[in-house]
């Protein structure tokens, strides 16, 4: 065999193994932390015990009265429950969109995501909002 042969083939078997080497890994997806599968909607009904923040992120203060089935895990700890908001997250209260229109005493809905397994779980994660929708108390 010449030289170039064998440079052309050892140039082949390493390109082979990189590629081999890169392929993703297989296997069920965590089912806890980031990426997890399944992930669930977690609905938060209740008031806002502060108002929003001026900039992002911040804790949004909330006494949780009621939610859906996924939430029992957060209605169950001490009032008023901190989550978090980001920039991501839309924010809505009659048409404004900023953090600051949030007021104390604002009846508001809550929606977040959680991994299935950690809304059964002893220790519940913090939740971050996806979405926060906000009407005036009642009079």
């Amino acid at each position: 065999m010449s030289k170039t042969t064998l440079v052309l083939a050892a140039v082949v078997a390493a390109a082979f193994a990189a590629t081999a080497s890169a392929a993703p890994s297989k296997g069920k997806p965590p089912t806890t932390g980031t990426d997890c599968k399944p992930s669930v909607a977690v609905v938060l009904k209740g008031t806002l015990a502060a108002a929003g923040g001026a900039t992002v992120p911040f804790d949004l203060a909330v006494n949780v009265t009621s939610g859906n089935t996924h939430s029992a895990a957060w209605r169950k700890l001490g009032q008023p429950l901190a989550i978090s908001v980001t920039s991501s997250t839309k924010i809505n209260r009659q048409g404004h969109h900023a953090p600051t229109d949030l007021l104390a005493g604002d009846r508001v809905v809550v929606r977040a995501r959680a991994c299935k397994a950690d809304t059964v779980a002893a220790m519940v994660p913090s939740l971050t909002a996806v979405r926060v929708t906000a009407h005036p108390a009642a009079k």
